[in-house]
């Protein structure tokens, strides 16, 4: 098992990133891929830059804040789509300039979103139950490099995600506060297909060389996610979250093949190794807390969103090395801090809302290498028909890079999404 192995010498878990470990970059020592990677969902929260934890009045709430499923006041069906455009840029830094040579291109459309929401009649406030799917991890990489002076080039490419399944309630407890709870199921894979090709020749004798290693997860886990929204007058709503810790079960198989031909003017000769593996682990992510604000101006909306967690509690168990690989994790990982800002301005007489939006979400990891972290512009339109159904779109552009100067190497990375959903109230 490839990440056990990793474990045993420096819990070198898959790679931060595809290309960096291909290359040997070994950018962190520990890398988990569903740590620390937002992605978002629905088309409205993600046009207001994914500020959703105080202004949740919808289904996507399942994933913001449960306690916004209080504001839904008619039956709600809803679904989505996200289409993204991921491009890798490598090359060598020793240039004044990095000087990118090589580029990958990774284009999917996938189902993003699913959900019910279903408003219980009450005499006095609300209460609402909720049901839904959502895709909220994204692991879709893809990088080629090559190294022309030294024959090398390595290939990899990663799919997969992680879906969010959810059952949950909200209640109003007093005029001016709702509280919500969520119970979620996390399934997903995670798909690595990694080739390298190496060739020699020095006149007298050549070699060629490829290996390709395999890794096929299968994630399943469980947890729970607390909600509170606040409104003390028109203008002002608060919201607030706690997200307790969730326990992955993995199951990994891993291929790994090698192929080396050696040529001399008076040999020939061919190596093959196969090496299949298959194991069982689990890890926990730490508890994670969220708050909100939103502020009411007529018919603008103003929000702003913070998301802690402390990445150096992630524990690793089921694993011969764990308490080697859980001392790694508080060396190389790091508490971080997301946040969001977004806008929303509505024009009433045509039904129409314009968004706009910016947030940044850091590495869970300590790199020295890291240039610029990863930060995502947003924007968005929203559309009211015939008073029962929505239909919203927003564009997300995001981009980070790295320099990893023990190797002269750089690395570039921006993405283009695409969110659509559809709401029909009933």
């Amino acid at each position: 098992m490839l990440k056990k192995i990793g474990a045993t010498i420096t819990v070198l878990i898959c790679f931060l990133f595809s290309d960096l470990y291909a290359q040997k970059w070994a950018e962190p020592d520990v890398y988990e891929p569903s740590a620390g990677n937002f992605f978002g969902v629905g088309a409205r929260a993600m046009g207001m830059g994914g500020t959703y934890i105080a202004v949740a009045n919808d289904a996507t709430a399942l994933v913001y804040n449960p306690a916004g499923l209080a504001r839904v006041k008619r039956i709600e069906l809803s679904g989505g789509l996200t289409h993204q455009r991921l491009t890798n840029r490598t090359g060598s830094l020793e240039f004044t300039k990095p000087h990118y040579n090589n580029s990958f291109l990774l284009s999917n459309t996938r189902f993003s979103s699913g959900a019910i929401a279903l408003p219980v009649p009450t005499y006095r406030g609300s209460l609402v139950f909720a049901l839904g799917v959502n895709r909220v991890d994204s692991f879709d990489k893809a990088v080629e490099s090559n190294n022309p002076q030294k024959h090398d080039r390595v290939t990899t490419l990663e799919s997969g995600g992680l879906y969010l399944w959810s059952l949950a309630g909200a209640i109003d407890i007093s005029p001016e506060i709702s509280v919500g709870t969520a119970l979620n199921y996390w399934s997903g894979t995670y798909d690595r297909s990694m080739r390298a090709d190496s060739t020699y020749d020095d006149g007298y004798s050549s070699w060629s060389y490829r290996w390709d290693d395999d890794i096929k997860d299968k994630y399943t886990g469980f947890n729970l996610k607390f909600g509170v929204q606040i409104q003390p007058n028109k203008f002002l709503v608060l919201g607030g979250t706690i997200e307790t810790p969730v326990t992955y079960t993995i199951e990994e198989d891993w291929l790994f093949l090698s192929d080396t031909v050696f040529y001399r003017p008076d040999s020939y000769s061919v190596s093959w190794s196969p090496d299949p593996r298959s194991s069982e682990y689990k890890f926990t992510l730490p508890f994670s807390f969220g708050f909100g604000v939103g502020l009411n101006f007529n018919n603008l909306l103003l929000a702003g969103d913070l998301n802690y967690a402390d990445w150096t509690q992630m524990e690793y168990k089921k694993l011969d090395v764990k308490t080697e690989a859980n001392r790694v994790v508080k060396d190389t990982c790091k508490a971080v801090l997301r946040w969001h800002l977004g806008a929303e301005y509505l024009i009433p007489k045509i039904g129409t809302s314009f968004r706009l939006g910016y947030y940044q979400n850091p590495f869970p990891y300590k790199s020295k290498w890291t240039k610029s972290d990863r930060h995502y512009f947003t924007g968005g339109i929203g559309f009211l028909i015939d008073q029962v159904m929505t239909v919203d779109l927003a564009l997300v552009h995001g981009s980070w890079e790295f320099n990893d100067f023990s190797t002269d190497l750089a690395s570039k990375y921006s993405t283009n999404q695409i969110f659509l959903t559809t709401t029909y109230h009933f």
